[in-house]
């Protein structure tokens, strides 16, 4: 059972090749504080990817943005499907002056945008 704190690992996208099949379909959304890679398909689970490049600053600032991506996907997983997506957030430079509200109503906005949130 998943826990309500975190995403478990079987939520999570952990290997390289799976970053880049997601990445490779070129279904993106993008917004002010990142992006959203989309690979649909009704066949796969649910699973969830978080990247922050060094564009997005020193190692504590990476660390920040995957933080608040992470969380926002939380709050937003139990109005999600169970299964038929998996996408890749990549957050972008600006998120270093974002609050979690603001990462949280992107993120909502996007996920709306592709018909995966009600």
């Amino acid at each position: 059972m998943p826990s309500e704190r975190g995403l478990s690992k079987s939520e999570r996208i952990t290997r390289k090749f799976e970053y880049d099949s997601v990445i490779s379909h070129r279904n993106v959304r993008a917004g002010e504080y990142f992006k959203a890679y989309f690979l649909i398909d009704s066949g796969i689970e649910r699973k969830a990817g978080f990247i922050a490049g060094k564009k997005v600053g020193s190692a504590v600032a990476r660390n920040r943005a995957r933080r608040l991506l992470k969380e926002s996907y939380r709050r937003i997983k139990p109005e999600l499907a169970d299964r038929g997506f998996k996408v890749v957030f990549v957050a972008a430079p600006p998120i270093g002056d974002a609050g979690a509200a603001d990462v949280e109503a992107e993120m909502r906005r996007i996920l709306k945008r592709m018909g995966l949130l009600d």
